[in-house]
């Protein structure tokens, strides 16, 4: 006997109609995600068939130089490529646009860093001065000068004056032999001048060398004698030091407020001096009036409102003329002289939001001795702004910083900036041949020192 398990009754259904809200929504999402899947392969498609825009200086090729340090003179007359040493650095540089040279400060490693850290070395090839022939393209010559700092070309005299800022000594170099024909000796007084900075005024003959002063003894005060800060007048064709202009002495001015323990309202830690430069029979420095570098603040600022712009007679060796700079200017420092517009060109280089410092660049009218008003928003630098340098036929100015270089339009009545490149660390250092449009940089890469050699590009992003 079979079992029959008796079934469900049949209930019949309507059948329903899907929703059209599902409907369009599916078709949303559809289109959605097929248009996003379709942008994705154009922008992938573009990025592989159109290259992105280069950058306003391309890279053209690196050049090896030789090491910052040499142990005989063997080594120091050496060519072959170096290495990168541990506190090594370079500095100014200087193209002979005559003989197709370009002579790099390669300061070599900071003795201060090398005793401090026990690190044996000769004082006497520390340092050197590369000698780079930009039409052969290498280098031709390393010339003996320790610790320079910094260089200027006398084109007339055919001569390139090197700061030794260690010793208190500036080289007379032949651009043409490329061998040192004299030396500046500073006083014994004034050993701790540290050399830096050097104007040339090709009227008088004369060069200026910037003199910022190094502490007496770092381990005790980081603080440089008043002494030491000036400005040396130097005979270019007699190689004879002419005398110094004191920094150090200046008293305050046009409402500066800064700590004073000295007779005649001398600030007590005397003045920084800048780069300087020549125009309209002055010599022109930059200046700031300086903190207490033995408070336990490590990062103190100057006090506000305390930069200054000096003018210097060039043949009197007096200061003229003196303006206090605007409080966002807060430690000028590199500066350069466009000569047909009468206008110097200064980077202030102080870095404090919550003061209002920012790096920017600064302009004053030197025929007034004014400073031109612009917003300091619209004329940010790249960090840590060094060297000024001006493309006079292009009309362009740069701005290295160890965080890039900034490029600004500099002609008469359109200034303004054009943007920034990187090519690299540290490229504080710059120089210009107006003849190729070629703009170098020395720096290290992968362990080794090189010239970076890159051209400007006016379609550049």
């Amino acid at each position: 006997m079979s079992l029959q398990v008796p079934t469900a009754p049949h209930i019949p259904t309507t059948p329903q109609k899907p929703r059209l809200g599902g409907r369009i929504f599916f078709w949303i999402s559809a289109i959605v995600s097929f248009g996003l899947l379709g942008y994705l392969i154009l922008v992938v498609a573009h990025q592989m068939l159109v290259p992105p825009p280069a950058q306003r200086l391309v890279i053209v090729q690196d050049i090896p130089l030789p090491s910052g340090l040499a142990n005989n003179a063997q080594q120091a007359t050496s060519l072959k490529p170096g290495t990168e040493l541990q506190f090594d650095g370079f500095d100014f540089q200087a193209y002979d646009a005559a003989t197709h040279r370009l002579f790099i400060a390669h300061t070599g490693p900071n003795p201060d860093d090398l005793k401090l850290n026990r690190i044996p070395f000769d004082p006497m090839y520390d340092g050197n001065v590369v000698v780079f022939d930009t039409l052969q393209e290498k280098v031709i010559g390393r010339i003996a000068a320790p610790q320079v700092a910094g260089i200027i070309d006398a084109t007339d005299l055919h001569k390139i004056f090197a700061a030794d800022s260690e010793d208190g000594i500036i080289y007379d170099i032949n651009v043409n032999t490329m061998q040192i024909e004299g030396q500046i000796q500073y006083p014994e007084a004034n050993a701790e001048d540290a050399p830096d900075a050097i104007g040339y005024d090709p009227v008088d003959h004369r060069i200026f060398v910037s003199d910022p002063g190094s502490p007496v003894d770092p381990l005790k005060s980081g603080n440089v004698d008043r002494t030491n800060q000036n400005i040396a007048v130097i005979d270019a064709v007699q190689d004879k030091l002419l005398g110094l202009v004191n920094f150090g002495s200046l008293p305050l001015f046009g409402g500066e407020k800064a700590p004073v323990t000295q007779p005649g309202n001398v600030p007590t830690y005397g003045h920084d001096v800048g780069h300087n430069d020549y125009d309209l029979g002055h010599v022109y420095v930059t200046s700031q009036v300086l903190p207490n570098r033995d408070d336990p603040n490590a990062y103190i600022l100057p006090p506000p409102h305390t930069a200054e712009f000096i003018a210097i007679n060039a043949v009197t060796m007096k200061v003229d003329n003196r303006i206090v700079l605007p409080a966002y200017c807060s430690s000028p420092h590199g500066m350069a002289i466009d000569r047909e517009q009468h206008v110097a060109f200064m980077a202030c280089t102080d870095f404090d939001p919550q003061a209002g410092f920012f790096e920017n660049l600064l302009r004053v009218d030197l025929r007034t001795m004014s400073v031109i008003p612009t917003d300091p928003n619209t004329v940010r630098l790249a960090n840590g702004p060094d060297l000024v340098r001006i493309d006079h036929p292009l009309h362009l100015l740069f701005v290295a910083g160890s965080g890039g270089i900034t490029i600004f339009d500099e002609k008469a009545g359109e200034f303004h900036r054009l943007g920034l490149a990187f090519i690299g660390k540290e490229t504080h250092t710059i120089a210009i041949n107006e003849q190729t449009q070629e703009v170098y940089f020395p720096i290290f890469a992968g362990g080794i020192p090189v010239l970076r050699i890159t051209r400007y590009n006016p379609n550049g992003a």
